[in-house]
């Protein structure tokens, strides 16, 4: 266990600069962790014997994950003029206006190649991070929340990290650890905090008679919910009014799956997720601090509705979509392409959608964005399967954890750009690696 142990010691370590280099937003930062990660990954699967690989996953899904990336590299292929304009019209017009001080005989579909060049080498460290999260789970078959302690131990010194800004600058300041951003610091941790507090309920149920005979078990489990505590914590005081209801919202639906399909009746379901609603209700309310409730306050003050320019920025990447409608402009195209759809600040550069959903169907068209959705079913599949059928209850927790985790994110992705900041979409990445491998296909 000595190799596996390391390996994912050295993928830790490659998730921990990646946030330690604010979360890797700036591509000099990034590349570095993209190399650990690829060195990490050829290593192990070179020196690794094919006897002790993991199972493949459903065949189609695999294939699913890995054209991806080839469908990214596919973007970046310099095509004829002629076959240019009809796979992609506007990307074509792009071309014929610089064409009086660039004339080009071929251009690719990506409408800013250096940075699809680059967002491209990001999809295949993300996939490489599932393929070998999953490879690791495998090994650790019999300890199947080994995978998951890295993550909880960097969310806990995240979230101290945060805490520690929130102290020192009281009552004015707000934690966002290593990141730019508060509502990005939220998303990294509101990821984390479901399978933390599985964690420590795993570890409850599985000693439960125990712990007459060791106080080791109930030690784990305090620490282990200590630093939920801290995480969710670190969410409220990171001021993020998105992180704080998306946070509540995993929590009740991790709650909701952990023990409701367990239930003998229907009757005995209504209520506890009745009382589990009312739960999360009053964490909302009474949970708070005033400086996010003043934030709150001024999200439904008169005028503030109409004022977010979300809400523009959205409308003006349907035109966007519709032009580059098949193909897209291509990962990390849509900074460059906006601006002729863009209608209002026009002094301020937009560099994202503030809609994960939206700027991937932007910049991957309807082909590519069909790829990426085949591929998330293809891994929710066997996770919805194992909470609902699965007979093995440690296991069982742990894709609920997951599932936790994907239901934060999900939400959180409607109204920012979490998954354009590598740090969490490679923490998205390893947790699905997780749930592949302890899934019920």
């Amino acid at each position: 266990m000595l190799a596996p142990l390391t390996t994912l010691i050295a993928l830790a370590l490659s998730l921990a600069w990646a946030l330690f280099l604010r979360a890797g937003v700036h591509p000099s930062d990034w590349v570095s962790t993209v190399l650990f990660v690829g060195c990490t990954c050829f290593v192990y699967w070179f020196f690794v014997r094919k006897r002790h690989l993991a199972p493949p996953t459903v065949g189609w899904v695999g294939w699913v994950i890995w054209a991806l990336p080839c469908y990214c590299a596919f973007q970046l292929l310099p095509l004829p003029l002629g076959l240019l304009r009809i796979l992609s019209p506007a990307r074509a017009q792009l071309v014929d206006a610089l064409t009086p001080v660039l004339p080009a005989a071929h251009a690719p579909i990506a409408a800013n190649p250096p940075m699809a060049v680059l967002w491209g080498f990001t999809i295949v460290c993300y996939v490489a991070t599932f393929f070998l999260v999953r490879e690791l789970g495998w090994r650790f078959v019999d300890r199947p929340w080994i995978t998951v302690v890295p993550l909880v131990v960097l969310g806990f010194v995240e979230a101290a990290f945060g805490m520690a800004q929130v102290s020192a600058g009281w009552p004015n300041a707000e934690g966002t650890g290593t990141y730019t951003n508060r509502d990005h610091f939220s998303g990294m941790l509101e990821m984390i905090l479901p399978l933390a507090i599985m964690f420590g309920w795993a570890i409850l149920r599985r000693n439960r008679d125990s712990f007459e005979q060791s106080i080791w078990p109930a030690i784990q489990v305090c620490v282990v919910w200590a630093a939920a505590a801290l995480m969710l914590v670190a969410i409220v005081y990171s001021m993020s009014r998105m992180g704080f209801f998306v946070a509540l919202c995993s929590l009740f639906v991790t709650g909701a799956l952990s023990f409701g399909p367990r239930l003998p009746s229907r009757n005995f379901r209504t209520v506890s997720l009745t009382m589990l609603a009312f739960g999360s209700l009053a964490l909302f309310i009474f949970l708070p601090p005033d400086q996010l409730v003043a934030r709150f306050a001024e999200m439904s003050a008169s005028g503030k509705i109409t004022a977010d320019t979300r809400l523009y920025f959205w409308k003006e990447t349907f035109s966007l979509i519709d032009e580059f409608r098949w193909f897209g402009c291509g990962l990390g195209g849509f900074e460059s392409t906006f601006l002729k759809y863009q209608g209002i600040v026009n002094g301020y550069r937009v560099e994202m959608s503030h809609n994960d959903y939206l700027q991937y169907l932007a910049e991957l068209g309807l082909i590519g964005y069909g790829i990426l959705v085949a591929a998330i079913v293809g891994v929710l599949i066997p996770v919805i399967k194992g909470i609902i059928h699965g007979e093995d209850e440690n296991r069982r927790l742990l894709l609920v954890g997951c599932a936790g985790s994907f239901v934060a994110i999900g939400l959180h992705s409607f109204v920012d750009f979490n998954l354009y900041i590598p740090a969490n979409a490679m923490i998205l990445a390893w947790i699905a690696g997780v749930a592949s491998i302890n899934g019920l296909d």
